[in-house]
């Protein structure tokens, strides 16, 4: 089934209430991203969420899709950042959850199960966010892994388990790094941020296993906007230490057609399908996914041509979820067909 009416929000903007003593935010869900980074940047505060996209998108479009970006490796997923919300449900009754102080947790699970629900319980209206302090370091690092795989696991190993804490860190496939014009080989993308003898330490603590170039920090905004003119996006989860291990071993070949990179913390892969042209991909393409074409962990379709939806099963087509939907949203008006009818 597919909504025959679409509920726009664009004037649903502006900030509702900053307390900067107590780092928190509360916007209209139409807010750009941009916008917040703005009102912020002005009390050295900063909203530490960086879904991949520009920053023309909006904060209650992020929070219904639970969009994530670099920045979650340190700082968590936007359920992480969100202490409350509004929504209207689909009766048509307006609901809050959460609070507006960092220390109020009543709530907090309805605000949890709003965020990545996909409009599908209620339209959220209205977001109240947890700030940060603006790092007074932030520097990027990049480290070309050039030498053999071993040699590239190594520093890997190394690296993890190294008295390190980067806000970002991902491993970028050839295609992805020649984009960004590293070259066409892999690379691994670093950011510290903190006060500056805490940087200080944990760049000594890196030069100490490999050669490392630093970069400007407005690179992971053009890792972001790589794909904005993807035909489709994939995002595959597993264990941390799986990727670990077998990550030197892939994102070697250049292939125009794909983007692909690695959060090694969050054990999560990146995989963006562009335009092939006349260049067919082979059946290996797509790493996480075996043979069969089962995936080997957790696969979520983020993006996909229209003709590409009709053979994707609903993973939400549960008992409980369906329980949770008719509670919300009894007659079905909210983005049907997203839990499992």
């Amino acid at each position: 089934m597919r909504a025959n009416r679409n509920l726009s929000l664009r004037d649903e903007v502006g900030v509702v209430s900053y307390v900067p003593g107590d780092l928190t935010l509360t916007v209209r869900a139409g807010t750009s991203l941009s916008e917040i980074e703005r009102v912020t940047r002005e009390h050295d505060q900063w909203l530490p969420l960086d879904p991949y996209g520009s920053n023309d998108g909006t904060i209650g479009a992020t929070i219904a899709t639970a969009s994530a970006g670099p920045l979650a490796t340190n700082f968590g997923l936007p359920r992480d950042l969100v202490l409350g919300l509004e929504f209207v449900n689909g009766r048509g009754d307006v609901v809050r959850g959460g609070g507006k102080v960092v220390k109020n947790v009543a709530g907090f699970d309805l605000c949890r199960l709003l965020t990545g629900s996909w409009g599908t319980l209620g339209v959220i209206t209205e977001v109240t966010l947890r700030l940060y302090a603006r790092p007074k370091a932030d520097r990027s690092i990049v480290v070309r892994l050039k030498g053999s795989e071993k040699e590239s696991t190594a520093f890997l190993r190394a690296f993890l388990s190294a008295p390190v804490n980067p806000y970002s860190l991902e491993l970028l496939g050839a295609s992805a790094a020649e984009a960004l014009g590293f070259g066409a080989t892999k690379v691994c993308l670093i950011r510290f941020g903190g006060n500056e003898a805490a940087v200080d330490a944990q760049l000594r603590a890196l030069s100490s296993l490999a050669k490392s170039d630093e970069v400007e920090t407005a690179v992971w905004d053009k890792l972001r906007i790589l794909e904005s003119d993807a035909e489709g996006v994939i995002r595959i989860s597993g264990l941390p230490a799986t990727f670990r291990e077998v990550s030197a071993t892939m994102l070697s070949d250049v292939a125009p057609w794909k983007f692909e990179y690695i959060n090694l913390v969050r054990g999560m892969l990146r995989l963006v399908l562009r335009d092939r042209g006349s260049e067919a991909p082979p059946e290996e393409a797509v790493p996480g996914i075996d043979s069969g074409g089962r995936p080997d962990g957790r696969i979520i379709f983020e993006k996909l041509p229209d003709e590409g939806w009709q053979d994707i099963p609903s993973s939400v087509s549960d008992s409980l979820s369906q329980g949770v939907k008719k509670a919300y949203d009894p007659n079905n008006i909210l983005n049907p067909g997203i839990l499992g009818d």
